[in-house]
Order: structure tokens, then C-alpha cells, then sequence
């Protein structure tokens, strides 16, 4: 679906991911998506050639005096998807699309296929992003950390274990009323949404958690990956 750059503006980027290589079928037509996405909003949807999935577009803001800044966070899967051109490039293009947006760019795990940031990071609010870096190799941690450090304050995920399937935990869907949390069946099933409730205490009686362990290890998303939300109201 489109990717929202303001309340009245999205854009629409090419869904060519090559994880679907063996599985084309499955992917929806760029003239499919932004004929559903208008009947559902009357904003301008501008197209880009860029293959890119709505999963490695993570948002955040920073704040800093009285100015406020979106984040918007990416791995460096977006170059290998767009091998044929320049990386440069592919920055310049993003930068025409997301105007009033900071970029960061996190290294790419290959043994993710999907190269996503939604199970890597959640914003907390202003200055803060919620993440799970221990899933993944130290040297790719400590990469990512250093350069979300370089706008955030970054809070890990407190689990006892960490598993191969825990970064759905921060693939969650978060709206203006409800926070929806994954469950995976597992006994750090609490401590992740407790966590989560510490540092969203004003959705108190607002936070859930829905069972979905088939889904996350058959299919290789969660909550986020499963919808779409847009903003009213200019970011």
C-alpha cells in the first residue's frame, strides 16, 4: 500500500520484493493498490519506480528546541532491491519524496530475507525508539545502534530469552486508541507487553495481545506487516 509522507500526501512504491522470486503471484500490481487506497483516502498518491515494501519504512520523530523532524528509518535492502541503479541515487529519490524527513539507513542482515525495519524498531514517542537488537549478529547490532543512537534514545526490548521469532514483538499496530501487540505462544509473551505498557502509560486498559505464532512463522510478519494505517492530520 502507499507510504504516507503527510496527512495529504502518499506515495505509491513498486511491490517487486525478491523474496516473492519463486512466488510472483503473490504480488500486488501497483494500479491494484492505489485504486483501493483511494477509496479509502482522498489524498494526492505520487509514483515511484523504487521496489520497496511499506515494512522498511519505520517512522519516528526527533525534537530538538522548538523544532520537530520525522525520522524515517530504512535498511540497506532498498539498494540491493534497486541494484540497477546508483545508491546515490536512490537516496536523491527518496529525499524528493519524504522532503521534511531525516533518513537513516541500517545495515541489512541477509539472513532476514525481507530486509524489513518494522521488527527492528518502534518510536516511543519523541526522541525514543523501542528495539530488539539482540536477535541479530553483534556486529549488525552494534552498527544499528550507533546510528539510531545518532538521533535517539534507544530502549531494548526486556526479555528473558531472545529468539529467532521475538522481533515480532515490536511489529505491532499502534493507532491513536489501541496498541495491538503480537503474542508467539511463549512464556516472554508478558514480559514483552508489560514492557511495552511501562512506555505507553497513556494507553492504560488500551494495550492487547493477539496469538498469532502460525502466522509469524509461516508467513515471516506480524501486526504490522498484516496492516495499513495513515494519519488525519499533518506529520
Amino acid at each position: 500500500m502507499p507510504i504516507q509522507v503527510d496527512y495529504d500526501k502518499f506515495v505509491q512504491f513498486r511491490y517487486h520484493p525478491d523474496y516473492l522470486n519463486k512466488y510472483r503471484d503473490y504480488e500486488t500490481p501497483t494500479e491494484v493498490s492505489v485504486k483501493l487506497a483511494k477509496k479509502l483516502t482522498s489524498a494526492s498518491i505520487e509514483i515511484s519506480p523504487i521496489i520497496a515494501d511499506g515494512g522498511n519504512f519505520t517512522f519516528a520523530s526527533i525534537k530538538r528546541g522548538r523544532g520537530l523532524t520525522p525520522v524515517l528509518v530504512m535498511t540497506e535492502k532498498v539498494f540491493f532491491e534497486n541494484y540497477e541503479e546508483a545508491g546515490e541515487n536512490i537516496v536523491n529519490q527518496l529525499e524528493q519524496l519524504f522532503p521534511k524527513h531525516k533518513l537513516l539507513f541500517l545495515p541489512w542482515d541477509r539472513c532476514d530475507v525481507c530486509g524489513h525495519t518494522d521488527g527492528i524498531l518502534h518510536a516511543v514517542g519523541l526522541n525514543k525508539v523501542l528495539v530488539n537488537l539482540k536477535i541479530y549478529p553483534d556486529n549488525i547490532a552494534t552498527r544499528m545502534r550507533e546510528i539510531l543512537e545518532s538521533c535517539f534514545k534507544v530502549i531494548d526490548l526486556e526479555l528473558s530469552d531472545y529468539h529467532e521469532y521475538s522481533w515480532a514483538y515490536i511489529n505491532m499496530i499502534h493507532t491513536k486508541d489501541v496498541i495491538i501487540v503480537p503474542g508467539l505462544g511463549l512464556p516472554t509473551d508478558i514480559e514483552a507487553i508489560n514492557h511495552i505498557k511501562r512506555l505507553f502509560p497513556q494507553y492504560k486498559d488500551r494495550i492487547y495481545q493477539v496469538q498469532i505464532p502460525s502466522i509469524v512463522k509461516k508467513y515471516g510478519g506480524a501486526l504490522n506487516c498484516l496492516s495499513w494505517s495513515f494519519y488525519k492530520y499533518s506529520l
